[in-house]
């Protein structure tokens, strides 16, 4: 059962019991109000039969036709019975059909009035107080015709009842229908997006709070992630086809004419020595790629916690001076307050776009001193520059830095490298939403800025 069909049976459901609840109730007032009535024409009996019995002798004519017009009233397989004060039948004989009980006759004596039933017969039994003493009179009678309406009515309320769910039924499929015409459209557009067409799009619907409009535009984002995370897996194989052939060549190379024929084990040991630079530089190369595709995707392997940026920096130069045990660093730390120096990030991705910056600086700085700098911004916010004197950056290739795999023309021949550090730095950078910033000249050096998000 789709969703239509379930949406117009429970529809129907709904107006099938809010018709039950109405007509039952129509039902139950209108016969509650025909007992009413006849009991009041029985009511009506039974005083005319008091007067006619007790009182005529006391009324003048006059009078007496006025009561008989008032109260009487021609009922179906009517009865009338008349108590004195001991119980014994007065006047009228007791029809043994309907015998009341003495029980009812001293209810009737204590409350003054009094209706029941009884198999479908109707009584009103009144207490009636005269100089002769004291009398209970009961009229009894069958509402033949308030019967006769009663099983037309329900008939009727039945038929109502049945034609109302019917009809409702009807009109909520064809509602269902037009309602989710929207949705099978959508659905269409939906299913005939692919690979090949991931930049296609549901038509926007400028309504807002409208739930088909907030549908739309939940599943535009959601293609625009796909078409996002697709894209970047076709960029990943890409650029792994593209930087692991030279190495992956340069080792396959190395192999084969060490198998061509016999070498001392010298030569072996620069072989393996090559190798393993090769591949170092491969892992390297691999591991970059995927930190890059994972921020792409909002999918690092890293959470948010509290550090210090000093002691994170202290780490990454420890780290690098194993690398460049020569090079001059100075650092300069402007800013007092420890909790200004406390950020709340990613310190193991803040820590690989440092030392990307860092050792690209020491790498390109010509033996010169690099100077690392910690501040505070004109806003406040904690900042971090570094700045070597070496090569610098051409003007007209500046706003190539950050493209994967690019090396700048003046350096790409000078010191090796894939040209993934800065574009790694920047995904970085932007996922833990700092402020990256370069200001280079050729031949006098490069400033690198960082500024910090305010913890």
């Amino acid at each position: 059962m789709n969703l239509k069909q379930k949406l117009a049976l429970r529809s129907t459901l709904v107006c099938a019991l809010t018709l039950l609840l109405v007509l039952g109730s129509t039902l139950y007032f209108y016969r509650n109000y025909t007992l009413n009535s006849f009991y009041n024409k029985l009511e009506n009996r039974a005083l005319l039969s008091a007067i006619i019995f007790l009182e005529k002798d006391e009324l003048n004519k006059r009078k007496y036709q006025e009561y008989e017009r008032t109260y009487l009233n021609t009922l179906d397989n009517e009865t009338l019975q008349i108590y004195d004060a001991a119980g014994d039948v007065a006047f009228v004989q007791e029809i043994e059909s309907f015998p009341v009980d003495k029980q009812v006759l001293q209810l009737i004596h204590q409350k003054g009035r009094h209706n029941f039933r009884v198999e479908g017969r109707q009584f009103v039994g009144i207490y009636y107080e005269d100089n002769q003493g004291n009398f209970v009179v009961i009229s009894s009678g069958e509402d033949r015709t308030g019967e006769a309406g009663l099983k037309n009515l329900s008939l009727v309320l039945f038929c109502l009842l049945i034609i109302g769910i019917l009809i409702n039924y009807v009109l909520n499929v064809l509602l269902a229908k037009r309602t989710f015409r929207p949705f099978s459209a959508i659905l269409q557009k939906v299913n005939s997006i692919s690979t090949e067409n991931l930049s296609s799009r549901l038509a926007e619907i400028e309504r807002p709070g409208d739930e088909l409009s907030d549908l739309t535009s939940t599943l535009n984002t959601f293609l625009d992630r796909l078409e996002s995370g697709v894209n970047n897996q076709k960029q990943f194989l890409k650029n792994v086809s593209h930087e692991l052939k030279t190495p992956l060549a340069a080792i396959l190379g190395e192999a084969e004419l060490s198998l061509d024929k016999e070498h001392t084990s010298e030569h072996y040991r620069k072989v393996l020595s090559k190798v393993a630079k090769n591949t170092s530089e491969l892992n390297s190369v691999i591991e970059g790629l995927l930190l890059i595709s994972g921020l792409n995707n909002n999918d690092p392997k890293t959470t948010f916690r509290s550090f210090r940026l000093d002691e994170l920096l202290w780490e990454v130069l420890e780290k690098l001076h194993f690398k460049y045990p020569d090079a001059e660093v100075e650092t300069l730390i402007e800013v007092d307050d420890s909790e200004v120096m406390q950020l709340h990030s990613h310190p193991e991705l803040i820590a690989t776009a440092l030392t990307n910056i860092i050792d690209n600086a020491l790498k390109f700085s010509d033996e010169q001193k690099v100077t690392l700098t910690v501040k505070l911004s004109e806003q406040g916010r904690l900042t971090l520059l570094v700045q070597d004197r070496g090569l610098g950056i051409p003007e007209q290739e500046q706003h190539k830095v950050f493209d994967l795999f690019y090396r700048g023309t003046n350096t790409q021949y000078l010191r090796p490298g894939h040209g993934i550090g800065l574009s790694l730095t920047r995904h970085i950078t932007e996922f833990c939403h700092i402020d990256l910033s370069i200001a280079s000249a050729a031949e006098h050096g490069t400033i690198v800025k960082l500024i910090f998000p305010a913890s």
